[in-house]
């Protein structure tokens, strides 16, 4: 028998694609955006059946093993305001939280929680500590780990914090810290792995304490990372170094976009050509933007 799990913000279906991936059956989707919605349909062969979760009701939930969710992270994101579990958005777990209240006795044995780093420092941290303490007293057993895609396969640096909760009435289980495709270490140079447990050991360097005991901890782990490479940039620059005139290798890692307005600022990736000024050859190299000299 497959287990099941529930896909709440599902935007385009991305965690539904590897959940179905690992030999789990989705039950039940929730996606508000109208455009993402549609794309979900294209790609799985329905539509979500919730729209607006605080119209969902758990009754409307069909029970399953997991439920999987990232609510908006626009709140806890550096790049926005910053409001925080204050923001309409990001603030939206608190349905999650009253669904699962609302199951009584049928709620999901496993909770997974995906969200942008920027909700460990929000609000000085006590954001996630009202996070934790929801879900603890929902009944489960909370761990904490940042995980980034460039140590699963993926040239992208993509932090993001997953929270899993097990519900305690279930017994104890524990599956963080993880490790990555090739067995190394996942943690980055700073990351945050953390239980609710205080009888979890971790390989600990400083301690996290909050009023109810052990919260989490720090932990550094040195090892050679993938890195960003520039190899030149374009002409026509006055200033020394701007994002813009950047030239990438295509290996390593993506940089990432910055937020000034305008076109024209997507990264620069040197890619091999078959035409250069005219003539064909296959050893040449050009740059995949116009203006490269």
């Amino acid at each position: 028998m497959k287990l099941t799990f529930v896909d709440l913000f599902a935007g385009v279906g991305m965690a539904r694609m590897g959940m179905e991936q690992a030999g789990f059956e989705c039950v039940y989707t929730c996606e508000f955006d109208k455009h993402k919605r549609k794309e979900y349909e294209i790609i799985h062969g329905n539509e979500p059946e919730g729209c607006d979760i605080r119209d969902v009701r758990a009754a409307d939930i069909p029970r399953s093993d997991v439920w999987f969710f990232g609510a908006p992270c626009q709140d806890f994101s550096i790049a926005g305001l910053r409001k925080g579990l204050g923001g309409d958005r990001s603030s939206l777990i608190s349905e999650v939280f009253r669904l699962i209240e609302e199951k009584a006795e049928d709620k999901p044995e496993w909770l997974v929680y995906e969200n942008v780093k920027g909700m460990l420092s929000s609000n000085d941290g006590w954001d996630f500590l009202s996070i934790l303490l929801g879900m603890e007293e929902l009944g489960y057993d909370i761990e904490w780990q940042t995980l980034n895609t460039k140590n699963f396969g993926l040239p992208q640096n993509r932090e993001r914090v997953y929270t899993i909760g097990h519900l305690r009435t279930s017994g104890r289980k524990q599956i963080l810290p993880i490790t990555s495709a090739d067995g190394k270490d996942c943690n980055t140079k700073i990351n945050i792995v953390g239980s609710t447990d205080p009888n979890r050991k971790i390989q600990q360097r400083k301690y996290i304490y909050g009023d109810d005991g052990l919260m989490g901890c720090m932990t550094a782990t040195d090892y050679k990372e993938p890195r960003i490479v520039q190899i030149g940039r374009l002409s026509g620059s006055k200033r020394d170094n701007p994002s813009c005139y950047r030239v990438y290798e295509t290996y390593g890692l993506s940089p990432c976009l910055n937020t000034m307005q305008g076109s024209g600022r997507e990264p620069h990736i040197l890619v091999k050509s078959n035409t250069v000024g005219g003539v064909r050859s296959s050893n040449d190299w050009r740059c995949n933007q116009p203006g490269f000299p």
